[in-house]
């Protein structure tokens, strides 16, 4: 049937868009996606990450989703970067204007 298809299409149309905004975020904070999605502990490198699952999880992704995105081996690591992500926001001003960067994109 032509409905499920065309639901289907537009989830993944998302979803891609979803990507590229992300990649557009960390090219804002001058990190490239293929850090991004390396096992890469700097600081700038993880920020990046953490954006880019809080903003994933907050398009409705799961957390499978993001973690295969992203580049994680599994979802666990997608749950914990995203509520570090929420008190970061909280309490570190650093990490606020990088989320407002990445966020502007």
């Amino acid at each position: 049937m032509m409905v499920g298809k065309l639901n289907y299409a537009d989830s993944d149309y998302e979803g891609m868009i979803a990507v590229e905004q992300c990649k557009r975020g960390v090219g804002r904070l001058g990190v490239q996606w293929d850090e991004v999605q390396s096992t890469s502990r700097k600081r700038r490198i993880v920020d990046a990450r953490r954006l880019c699952c809080t903003l994933l999880r907050a398009k409705g992704w799961t957390y499978d989703m993001i973690a295969e995105a992203v580049g994680y081996t599994n979802h666990a690591t997608a749950i914990h970067h995203v509520r570090a992500s929420e008190q970061l926001l909280k309490y570190d001003d650093e990490y606020q204007r990088k989320a407002l960067k990445f966020n502007l994109a």
